[in-house]
């Protein structure tokens, strides 16, 4: 029986699925970050071997089988000089036919729609939008990594929440969200806040501080809420740009996926349908540009289902 390996190798963690060639899933596992670009041969090896052994674990399946083929759907694909060190690694770790390599966001996509058409919305370590319509042409929106976009996505939020805690410190005052980021970091004054960042820097590092932040919005905190809000809009321009390129109706299904998601109701509400304008001193402006209340569905399937996806021979993409 053919059987087959998909990978979703992202900013947070690695995902591997196994198949069988009618796309049945057996099994899945999960390993540490996976993105090509911010991480050294050595993790990313160890990141592909937790994910597989742990798949063929559930699958019932030696780690030793030979697979018809394995597709990884990977953060960081536009590294282009990463990819063939990966692609090395993919071939040390799992014995197949044949290897692939797409971006992240590709992979979401099928897993997502199973190829019709429709926007997804990647929201985790980074940040990016995709979509395809009924003529088979594609968009991508953002996905420019942590130093030039990402927009709205896990790095984005906790850095600005560390950017608001340095300037809290400043001024010598604390409200409940520098009270998180300073027990989150275990830091007290500007210095050691600096010290935190940069000596052990990775973008999943401050990610990380995220989940915190969508807890206090979830409890009402308005400065966390404030925070969650521009993220949130953050994303809605990222559809907003991959619908008006494909000339997408605005009822087009849009999927999220990816950990961000998880923050809370709060935050899936005013990315779905903004109406949060602030409370108490906090005040923010309505939403620029007005895209409407947007078709949210769940994805079909994971990433790491798409990249399966893609790997078996009778898909044609």
């Amino acid at each position: 029986m053919p059987y087959y390996v998909g990978i979703d190798s992202g900013g947070t963690k690695t995902v591997a699925l196994i198949t069988d060639g009618e796309g049945n899933e057996l099994g899945s596992g999960q390993g540490g970050s996976g993105n090509i670009a911010t991480n050294l041969d050595e993790t990313l090896t160890v990141s592909v071997r937790t994910a597989f052994v742990a798949a063929c674990k559930t699958a019932g399946l030696s780690p030793t089988t030979s697979f018809s083929a394995v597709c990884a759907g990977v953060a960081g694909y536009s590294y282009e000089h990463r990819r063939d060190p990966y692609l090395a690694i993919l071939r040390s770790e799992i014995h197949a036919d044949n290897y692939t390599l797409v971006p992240d966001y590709l992979a979401a996509y099928w897993g997502a729609t199973e190829g019709t058409p429709g926007i997804v919305v990647i929201a985790g370590t980074g940040a990016v939008g995709y979509g395809r319509n009924a003529e088979g042409k594609e968009y991508k929106a953002d996905g420019l990594g942590f130093l030039l976009g990402d927009k709205g996505s896990g790095f984005n939020l906790g850095l600005y929440a560390l950017r608001h805690a340095l300037d809290q410190i400043q001024q010598e005052k604390e409200d409940s969200v520098t009270r998180l980021v300073k027990t989150y970091t275990g830091t007290h004054i500007i210095p050691e806040v600096i010290q935190w960042l940069y000596d052990d820097f990775t973008p999943s590092r401050v990610a990380a501080i995220a989940p915190h932040i969508g807890v206090l919005a979830e409890e009402g905190d308005p400065v966390a809420r404030r925070l969650v809000v521009e993220m949130a809009r953050r994303l809605r321009q990222t559809v907003r740009q991959v619908r008006h390129h494909l000339w997408l109706p605005r009822e087009v299904a849009v999927y999220p996926v990816g950990g961000l998601w998880e923050l809370g109701a709060f935050f899936r509400e005013e990315f779905q349908d903004p109406h949060w304008l602030g409370e108490g001193e906090i005040s923010i402006e309505p939403e620029v540009l007005a895209g409407g209340r947007f078709n949210i569905q769940s994805p079909l399937h994971s990433p790491a289902y798409g990249a399966a996806l893609m790997a078996l021979p009778a898909k044609t993409l």
